[in-house]
Parts: C-alpha cells; sequence; structure tokens
C-alpha cells in the first residue's frame, strides 16, 4: 500500500483529470475558431481578448474562466455547450 497519504493521491489524481480537461477543451476550442475560418489573430480582434491567451487556452496551458468561454462563443457564433460537447 502507498504510504502518500490519500488527500495528496486524490489531488494528484484531479489534477491530472484538469490538465486532460483543459488540453480537450482548448482543442474543441482551436476546431472551432478554424471552421469559422479565424486565425488567433482575428478572434482576438472580434472578441476583445489578447491573442496570447487564446493560444494558451487552445494549448491547454491555461485555465479559460467561465467569462472568457462566453466572449469566445459569442465571438464564435456558437453555444457554450458547444466547447464541451463530447468532452
Amino acid at each position: 500500500m502507498s504510504r502518500t497519504p490519500l488527500c495528496f493521491r486524490v489531488m494528484k489524481r484531479n489534477a491530472k483529470e484538469l490538465h486532460l480537461l483543459r488540453l480537450k477543451l482548448g482543442k474543441r476550442v482551436q476546431n472551432i475558431r478554424k471552421q469559422r475560418g479565424y486565425t488567433q489573430e482575428g478572434l482576438a480582434a472580434i472578441s476583445g481578448l489578447d491573442r496570447v491567451s487564446i493560444g494558451y487556452i487552445e494549448q491547454g496551458r491555461r485555465t479559460a474562466q467561465l467569462g472568457t468561454l462566453l466572449i469566445l462563443a459569442k465571438s464564435l457564433q456558437v453555444k457554450l455547450s458547444d466547447f464541451f460537447n463530447g468532452i
């Protein structure tokens, strides 16, 4: 049996799950952006968000806040739920 306390094992597992979710969500945002014909720069221009932030979200390097996802969804003319379908 592991000597690592249960709380640390749970936190480690949750961190891995959160990382995978960020990767999947970011890929979904990227795919929708490309389907709509936008570059990161173009999406930044219409959404008012920073291009680097959009890139970090798409790469799974940053967790997008709900408000940011709402802005992206409106800018891409999709429903917020479209980012999460199938994840």
